[in-house]
């Protein structure tokens, strides 16, 4: 009888997975701020096919830096009709938990602290008090400036299920979710709430949904490689980030060796943002990256990994920020 039940209950943890992956399938983000791409078996980015057998936990700082407009620029902007912000940069400090659950099945756990640095904003409430108060003219002192904007991010939980495996090849259903935890309240320098995209967190559920490929090339060559699909609900202040959806390739050489060098492709397509139920058509975009990396194998359980992400195609939505680049360091251990 008890055996009968707990084949039951998997049968119905299965069902609520394959759910899950299909509602976010159809249905039609962002990369969010701070939203980390988790690294598989073989790769740094790319979540890959291949379920955990042991019990994980990940340390992990993504580094994000932006090239930024001057105040000047700011200013002609708003004389222009345009409302811009944009920040400097974005540090972002992941705890990983990773949790077989079935053969077949696992999950991960992702908590965050964000750190974004760097803003100006040229529509807030102060500055355009201040240009209302300047009229005709648009002093780049108007401009609104924040240091930075600390906080908890938004806790994000993924699941696998591994519906197809042979000797070379495994291939998984993404499922999971977005949970609206962070920090939504940060202010700026001059005493008002920062704009939500510009907080630690979202204040929304983002929903999240996709397939995965594990694989061999040889036998030393590995595969990784993820389609998701992401949409969100409202977040805070009437906000809601564009539905995105996000490819990433890995090719691993020798991941049983100490040094593991590896290449990743990783793409980000996004749609605009939609504030106040009207399109924000400073948003949106596509990115490319190209980001080689390399993994050390400290034992069988402990590997310590960094890469960089370099943008090698940027089409964003009118008056964007290029991304200079991004970073990852991490350490990672099975238990």
């Amino acid at each position: 009888m008890r055996s009968k039940r707990k084949s039951i209950s998997k049968q119905m943890a299965i069902a609520a997975a394959f759910t899950m992956s299909l509602l976010c399938l159809s249905a039609s983000n962002l990369f969010a701020h701070g939203e980390s791409i988790r690294g598989g078996i073989g790769s740094i980015n790319a979540i890959g096919a291949a379920i955990l057998e042991q019990r994980t936990m990940d340390l992990r700082w993504d580094g994000r830096r932006y090239t930024t407009f001057s105040n000047r620029k700011m200013a002609d902007f708003k004389k222009n009709g345009e409302d811009v912000h944009q920040h400097k940069s974005e540090d972002s400090y992941f705890l990983s938990l990773g949790f077989p659950i079935f053969k077949n099945m696992d999950i991960n756990l992702q908590l965050q602290y964000n750190d974004f640095k760097g803003f100006k904003d040229n529509g807030d409430d102060f500055a355009n008090a201040c240009f209302a108060s300047a009229a005709p003219d648009f002093p780049s002192s108007c401009v609104s400036p924040t240091s930075d904007s600390p906080g908890l991010g938004d806790m994000l939980v993924t699941g696998r299920y591994r519906f197809y495996k042979t000797e070379k090849s495994q291939f998984a259903s993404i499922f999971g979710v977005i949970l609206p935890s962070g920090t939504i309240t940060n202010r700026t320098d001059n005493g008002e709430i920062i704009g939500t995209h510009n907080q630690p967190g979202y204040g929304g559920v983002t929903f999240q949904g996709g397939l995965a490929y594990t694989g061999h090339i040889s036998e030393g060559i590995a595969l990784d490689t993820d389609l998701i699909y992401r949409f969100s609900t409202q977040g805070a202040k009437q906000f809601r980030t564009g539905n995105s959806t996000q490819f990433d390739l890995a090719i691993s050489y020798g991941h049983h060796l100490k040094i593991v060098p590896v290449l990743e492709i990783n793409a980000i397509f996004f749609d605009q943002d939609i504030e106040n139920d009207k399109i924000k058509k400073n948003s949106g975009g596509d990115v490319v990256y190209i980001s080689p990396g390399v993994k050390v194998n400290i034992s069988h359980a402990q590997n310590v990994y960094a890469n960089y992400s370099y943008p090698a195609y940027q089409k964003l939505g009118g008056i964007s920020n290029d991304e200079k680049g991004r970073f990852s360091i991490g350490w990672g251990m099975a238990f």
